[in-house]
């Protein structure tokens, strides 16, 4: 059984905001180098300060750290069973103690409106970070094979709830590889000289599939491109 500090009152907490990536990335690196004695800012140094902040956050609010930053028992359970290819049912043991009032509705058949209420209700907070919150919780109810009702998923995930992306297709074909194809340019092609850079650029990134980081980096671009009109 999961041990943790599952009695303190999270329902009016905030749960975790940060990219669900960057969650499992660092649950990787654990399994990798092993559970130290203190998750600090030494343990993090692949993650930026806010990234960081924002990880921490939701290590406190899962009861994988405590409030001195030392690994709770939970945390290394959790390393232990993602080793040993246990990590769906020992993760969704976790979720559900975590984000109880989320599991106190019918996931696989909830409306998004019934889905947002219990949100907003159990865990209150600003807009965008509601958002974010709902972001992570459908990667990781995914990540632990929670069935999400179609309706909930609908103009959220565009694509799906995997971690991992295929490669995307490059923008512009060789002439010669169309005219030896056996189907028509596809229409994203066919506009695509008209397009801005700026545009182009967010076509074949989806900011739901990155961690943090790489979404800031993204955002840096485009204000860069946006400052130069293109």
């Amino acid at each position: 059984m999961l041990s943790g500090s599952s009695e303190r009152a999270r329902s009016t907490g905030t749960p975790p905001y940060t990219s669900y990536r960057t969650f499992k990335t660092f649950i990787q690196d654990l399994e990798e180098h092993g559970v130290p004695s203190r998750i600090d800012r030494s343990v993090l140094t692949r993650f930026s300060g806010v990234v960081g902040t924002q990880l921490m956050h939701a290590l406190r609010f899962l009861g994988l750290i405590d409030g001195h930053g030392r690994p709770t028992q939970r945390l290394k359970e959790l390393v232990n069973a993602h080793s040993a290819g246990r990590w769906p049912e020992k993760f969704l043991e976790l979720l559900r103690q975590e984000y109880a009032p989320m599991f106190a509705i019918e996931l696989e058949t909830a409306t998004p409106s019934h889905f947002n209420e219990a949100f907003r209700k159990a865990f209150p907070a600003a807009d965008a970070v509601v958002q974010k919150c709902v972001t992570f919780f459908l990667y990781a109810a995914n990540d632990a094979g929670v069935k999400i009702s179609g309706r909930v998923l609908k103009g959220r995930k565009p694509r799906s709830l995997t971690l991992r992306r295929k490669p995307a297709k490059p923008a512009f074909a060789h002439p010669q590889e169309i005219e030896a194809g056996t189907s028509e340019p596809q229409p994203a092609m066919l506009g695509i000289e008209a397009k801005k850079p700026s545009e182009v650029l967010l076509m074949y990134l989806d900011p739901n599939e990155m961690d943090d980081e790489q979404q800031a980096a993204v955002w840096t671009m485009l204000k860069y491109f946006k400052s130069r009109g293109l």
